[in-house]
């Protein structure tokens, strides 16, 4: 409540100094030391680019708006009516030179000051970021162990416990349903959070390779479902300039909802390439997704089958940070399709290295 009302304060203390400086005392000057042929011209600029820097949101556009509209109307004044320009001896080229100088310079201390408390600012994020981490795998860890040891304890009660009903037998199915399902969304929660999106740990990397392993790494799901995996990569597939772990958690992913929503069927992996493109599909004949659940598919927590609702959200995440789309189609009973993109390989590498 304090940073609001401390922030909120600074506003009105801008606002009043722009009204004061560049609504009032910019346009007397103005017309008191020779209008447009004197120096004034540049703070006007100057204003204009200091209300930009200053101020927020709608404040901004306003005042920008109205320092525009009045300056335009002091040149047009002066211009039509040259009585109201009071001439001094300083309304020379001099003058116009000393505003130019003085307004670069006001300029440039402000600007350095601004980058400097956005650095500032930037330093600040990464260390709260690297505590929220902490913070994440404390939580994970903390959380997980306990969690862990319901599972394990309910599994074992619920094969020693041949003499209970099925009312008891059914509630220990439910504790340990959830306790699983506590941990898996504990694990989205913190992968997103901690997800790495920088290009620096970036390379250029053999896409149909990583394709080929997480469909060999699906094979005992998918004899589990009793489906039929289809792979049809196109020969000769470009390499791309992505991070192989990330791009290898989206095949996985999208895998693995296709296998968990599809019994008896089939599941297609395709690769292909068009215009400087890597199109990847997966397709199943599984169950499909309700057309209200359809449009918030990639929302985070939201899932069908009462999953940790993370999966497609973190595929989103790292197919947009490599510079890729990903779309959905899907009609319930009839089977999902997930389609990705990712650039090919133009060279990033060399172009980071000479930068």
């Amino acid at each position: 409540m304090y940073n609001l009302l401390k922030a909120s304060s600074n506003l009105r203390v801008r606002i009043s100094a722009v009204v004061l400086i560049f609504l009032l005392i910019f346009p007397i000057l103005f017309f008191t030391t020779g209008g447009y042929r004197g120096g004034m011209p540049c703070f006007f600029i100057l204003a204009v680019v200091l209300t930009v820097i200053l101020l927020e949101s709608i404040w901004r556009v306003v005042f920008t708006l109205l320092e525009v509209t009045l300056y335009l109307f002091c040149f047009l004044m002066a211009h039509n009516c040259p009585g109201t320009v009071l001439y001094t001896p300083y309304d020379t080229e001099k003058a116009v030179m000393v505003g130019c100088l003085v307004s670069a310079l006001v300029l440039a201390v402000v600007i350095y000051y601004y980058f400097k408390a956005y650095h500032k600012r930037q330093k600040e994020l990464e260390t709260t970021n690297g505590m929220k981490t902490e913070f994440l795998q404390d939580i994970r860890h903390e959380i997980r162990n306990p969690l862990h040891v319901i599972s394990l304890g309910v599994d074992y009660l619920h094969e020693c416990a041949e003499s209970c009903n099925e009312e008891a037998e059914q509630t220990l199915k439910a504790i340990q349903s959830e306790a699983i399902r506590l941990g898996r969304m504990i694990d989205g929660m913190v992968e997103m959070a901690t997800m790495n999106e920088s290009p620096a740990s970036r390379m250029r990397v053999d896409f149909a390779q990583i394709l080929s392993k997480c469909a060999e790494a699906s094979r005992f799901h998918l004899e589990e479902n009793r489906n039929i995996l289809r792979i049809d990569i196109t020969p000769g597939l470009p390499h791309v300039f992505a991070e192989a772990e990330q791009l290898a958690r989206v095949v996985i992913n999208l895998l693995s909802n296709a296998i968990n929503c599809t019994q008896n069927g089939v599941i297609s992996l395709e690769a292909k390439t068009d215009e400087g493109y890597v199109i990847v599909s997966v397709k199943d004949t599984g169950e499909g997704i309700s057309p209200a659940l359809l449009p918030r598919v990639f929302e985070r927590g939201v899932s069908g089958k009462g999953g940790k609702g993370y999966g497609l959200s973190i595929c989103q995440t790292i197919v947009e940070a490599h510079g890729g789309t990903i779309e959905i189609e899907s009609e319930e009973n009839a089977g999902t399709c997930i389609t990705f993109t990712i650039p090919a390989y133009g060279g990033q590498r060399e172009v980071m290295e000479h930068e």
